[in-house]
């Protein structure tokens, strides 16, 4: 199964986000105070938030020792499921959980609840990054059963089983 390659942002995008931070630096130099400010509040914020991530995420590997990769699949009928929309959802959702640990994830775990995930990394990257991985078109995801229903691994691996192949190009 292919890994996700990240596309690269282009050349000019980035120059043109460089020439806007230099002029507003240049002509609105007290933006630059209040980036600051913000940008010492994230990092506040984070410092106090990632700790209790931390032990929530080590509760789970204590609670589920031995789990693996095995167990998720065994939840889905590999008759009716593509078994590589399985791993790559697995994976995906691994790479995506907000800790270092690689923590065992069972398909009824809640995305947002359980998994910490955000909705807007599920709905801009990892929805992307497992459509590019299973070979699965994003086209008309409005047309799936699935859609708008998405809040556990289980219902992710289920929504790509029934999104169309993407055509080759």
């Amino acid at each position: 199964m292919p890994k996700y390659e990240p596309r690269k942002a282009s050349k000019p995008l980035l120059f043109s986000l460089l020439f806007i931070a230099a002029a507003i630096v240049i002509y609105q130099p007290w933006y630059l105070v209040v980036l600051v400010g913000i940008a010492l509040l994230v990092v506040v914020w984070g410092a106090i938030e990632q700790p209790r991530v931390e032990r929530h995420f080590l509760r789970l590997c204590k609670e589920r020792e031995g789990l693996s990769i095995c167990e998720f699949a065994r939840e889905f009928d590999p008759k009716v499921v593509d078994t590589w929309v399985i791993r790559a959802v697995y994976e995906q959702l691994q790479a995506a959980l907000p800790t270092r640990q690689s923590v065992p994830i069972k398909a009824s775990d809640s995305l947002f609840d359980t998994l910490l995930l955000d909705e807007d990394d599920l709905d801009l990257d990892l929805v992307e990054e497992i459509a590019q991985r299973t070979g699965r078109s994003l086209d008309d995801p409005e047309n799936n059963p699935y859609y708008g229903n998405v809040t556990t691994a289980r219902n992710l691996v289920l929504f790509f089983n029934l999104q169309d192949r993407a055509n080759a190009t």
